[in-house]
């Protein structure tokens, strides 16, 4: 799989100063670039070498770039190609997308540019590759045993610190945002300690009230209080030789967190209504989604009790942050759920693991895990597509460019990558909004620069909800 230090680039212009200039452009990022300034030596370095990304000019003698393409698309179309030209036309730059160019750059264009589609096609390039693997892995194969899943160098790292805690008895505290596999993390750390075979019990302490909790936790007399009828033993007497996780530990109340304090200090607990204190053995792990040393500067949150958990604190890092992870994470979610809903789905169509790959999974895993559920139910076929996934659709839509005007490089890329849908609509306003970037959204110079005239130009940025002033 091409990553952005190891991917090969060919480079296909007549202008040698084309050719030299994207070169060095390119070398910044230390891709492996070639160039060659004829067409029909372009083919035989094409059917000599292997290319993840082809750069070509559209007109060049009696091979131009539309012959190039062509080539590309019969004999090796995971190659993406895109196209450079001084002649661009909204006309020409349908074609040209019909054709099967990832992308088309205008002359003349900056190094910025430049950069940014190219690694936009490599990235989408990535996420087709990665997507054609997993659809073919083989399908029974087991989850390692942490149970955590992708290859990310943040999620490494998770296993790396799990691998070092678990078998100790040292006190974890699993900090990052909602959804994004706290318990697991601790059902993983449990799952490779000496006490595996042993009881594991997880708590949300965000649904229990203060006396709830400590009732459940440390368990009562009978006459304890009014509904009190019998002893009751509680989840750290349950526990014992087990793991205990206290989820959303920062919704305790200050007294709890003393007593829970005393706990770790003595691992002894007195019950509800109880004159003796009884001694256990018990892992704690705590978890949090809130920053723990900012409530304890605003006094919210014990200081004495913050200090005694954060003994190896292990950060979650949300979904957004390792998207390389998503794909995997889907593809193990879709293994689960087939057998459960009667189903034989072979993975993800590209558009769908785009749409993946490009959300940004603000309730991360389990919010993943719904998605390709509900997109399991309603896939008719042997694939999943973007129609299944409804819920992600305003990474896409139309709709959602109406009035967008993209005010940076990064957020022109995003629109621009619209144009892969081969509509005409999406085609037409990127064309516009690629001009007025251009021309610091001066209608007048963006209107000369594609041969329109200025209120047709107007025309169209109404047409599509394009306002200068929303720049």
């Amino acid at each position: 799989m091409a990553t952005e230090m190891s991917a090969r680039i060919l480079i296909i212009d007549d202008e040698p100063h084309i050719c030299r200039n994207c070169r060095k452009i390119l070398s910044k990022n230390d891709y492996e670039t070639d160039y060659t300034l004829e067409g029909h030596k372009a083919l035989a370095m094409l059917a000599e070498n292997s290319y993840d990304l082809v750069i070509t000019d559209i007109r060049m003698g009696p091979v131009g770039g539309t012959e190039v393409l062509k080539w590309i698309r019969e004999n090796t179309p995971e190659t993406l190609v895109i196209i450079i030209t001084g002649y661009a036309s909204i006309s020409s730059a349908v074609d040209i997308m019909k054709m099967g160019a990832f992308d088309y750059l205008p002359k003349p264009f900056t190094p910025d540019e430049l950069r940014a589609v190219v690694a936009e096609a490599l990235k989408e390039q990535k996420i087709h590759r990665q997507n054609k693997q997993l659809t073919h892995a083989q399908r029974s194969a087991p989850a390692p045993s942490h149970q955590l899943i992708g290859g990310s160098p943040q999620i490494k790292n998770v296993v790396k610190m799990v691998r070092k805690v678990a078998d100790t008895d040292a006190t974890v505290l699993l900090y990052g945002e909602s959804g994004t596999g706290k318990e697991l993390v601790a059902r993983a750390i449990h799952a490779n300690s000496s006490r595996q075979n042993k009881v594991f019990f997880g708590i949300d302490c965000g649904t229990l009230t203060g006396n709830l909790l400590e009732s459940e936790l440390f368990g009562y007399k009978k006459g304890a209080f009014t509904d009190a009828s019998k002893d009751k033993e509680g989840i750290f007497q349950l526990a014992d030789t087990g793991t205990v996780f206290l989820d959303e530990i920062s919704n305790t109340t200050p007294d709890i967190q003393g007593k829970l304090l005393r706990f770790l200090d003595t691992r002894e607990f007195m019950p509800l209504g109880g004159t003796s204190r009884h001694s256990v053995d018990v892992r704690l792990i705590f978890a949090t989604n809130r920053d723990l040393k900012q409530m304890v500067a605003e006094g919210t949150f014990r200081e004495d009790f913050y200090y005694r958990i954060y003994v190896y604190p292990i950060h979650l890092p949300p979904l957004r942050e390792r998207k390389s992870d998503i794909l995997p994470i889907a593809y193990h979610f879709l293994h689960q759920l087939n057998p459960e809903r009667g189903k034989s789905i072979c993975g993800f169509d590209d558009e769908a693991a785009n749409r993946l790959i490009d959300y940004h999974w603000p309730g991360n895993i389990r919010q993943l895990r719904n998605t390709v559920e509900r997109a399991v139910i309603l896939c008719e076929g042997d694939r999943i597509t973007a129609q299944d996934l409804p819920q992600l659709s305003d990474m896409g839509d139309i709709e959602r460019l109406m009035g967008y005007v993209p005010e940076t490089n990064a957020e022109l890329v995003q629109v621009k990558k619209e144009i892969r849908q081969k509509a005409v609509a999406r085609i037409e306003k990127n064309f516009l909004l690629h001009a007025l970037a251009k021309n610091d959204w001066n209608i007048t110079r963006a209107a000369r620069e594609t041969g329109l005239k200025r209120p047709n130009f107007q025309n169209m940025m109404k047409k599509y909800g394009i306002k200068t002033s929303g720049k």
